[in-house]
């Protein structure tokens, strides 16, 4: 098997937020991309029941007919995370409509938060032929796209990351939801996973031409300084496209603005996981 020269896991990062419609898919999907085009092997998981991730993959749901493994039976069978490839390249966990039932199933087996900290610690479930076994030297970055809910799915996702990625619009009800979010990571920082950081906010959807935009992120950067990711992430046609079509801003024509972009956040993002695991 090929691997990068950079191959040896730096660190899990959940990118979440409690307020939907953020980005966190869209940040998860491209971030990624932008790691593989620097030669780092990235896998995903959508922890999401919406499984707007796994779409942008190679990733059939009508596979689950034929018994491949999805997230929900690694959280409701203690299944090892199934590992497939996609042919841009991502390594991902898929999704699946059926993880509607999770906060129905999970809260009734034990230790339920703990699921997929478990399944971490497990080898791969490798789907690829590539002979994966260890995800420490198997990969370079573990990115995990994170629902707005259920409670018992994003307790999964902070007990198992070293780092959260918090991606913000500017929108007032979105920064102003952010202190519980705050206070929940903190609380699973006292109580359940001590090496859990604060990676950073990501300034995502921002319209510069809006100046509610423009006084939020100014008051966003003045609170919280260099925590705030320098460089953010606009609102432009090309990421709509890109999301209308189920795949990566690289992946879309005349897109270079938005490309760059992701790329600057990807070259942030390496400086500030160095040293995580």
């Amino acid at each position: 098997m090929k691997k990068s020269k950079q191959t040896k896991l730096r660190a899990v990062v959940g990118v979440g937020n409690y307020k939907g419609g953020v980005g966190k898919t869209t940040t998860t999907l491209n971030l990624a991309t932008a790691l593989h085009l620097q030669g780092y092997r990235v896998m995903v998981i959508d922890m999401d029941r919406q499984a707007n991730l796994s779409s942008c993959t190679d990733w059939n749901p009508d596979k689950e007919l034929e018994h491949y493994p999805t997230i929900y039976n690694v959280l409701c069978e203690d299944a090892p995370i199934p590992v497939y490839r996609s042919e841009s390249g991502l390594y991902y966990c898929p999704s699946t409509s059926i993880m509607n039932k999770v906060d129905q199933q999970l809260p009734t087996m034990r230790n339920p938060a703990m699921k997929l900290t478990r399944a971490l610690q497990k080898a791969p479930d490798d789907h690829t032929g590539e002979g994966l076994t260890d995800w420490t030297t198997d990969f370079d970055y573990i990115l995990i796209d994170s629902p707005v809910g259920p409670q018992v799915l994003i307790d999964n996702i902070l007990i198992a990351v070293n780092a959260v990625l918090i991606p913000v619009n500017l929108e007032g009800f979105a920064l102003s939801g952010l202190q519980n979010y705050l206070a929940y990571m903190q609380e699973i920082k006292e109580t359940e996973n001590d090496e859990l950081v604060n990676l950073g906010f990501l300034i995502s959807r921002r319209k510069t031409n809006i100046r509610g935009h423009r006084e939020a992120e100014e008051a966003l950067r003045e609170r919280y300084g260099k925590e705030v990711f320098p460089y953010p992430i606009s609102e432009r046609e090309a990421v709509a496209k890109s999301q209308r079509n189920f795949t990566s801003i690289f992946n879309i024509p005349n897109s270079d603005k938005s490309r760059d972009e992701f790329t600057a956040l990807a070259n942030e993002f390496i400086k500030r996981t160095k040293g995580l695991i």
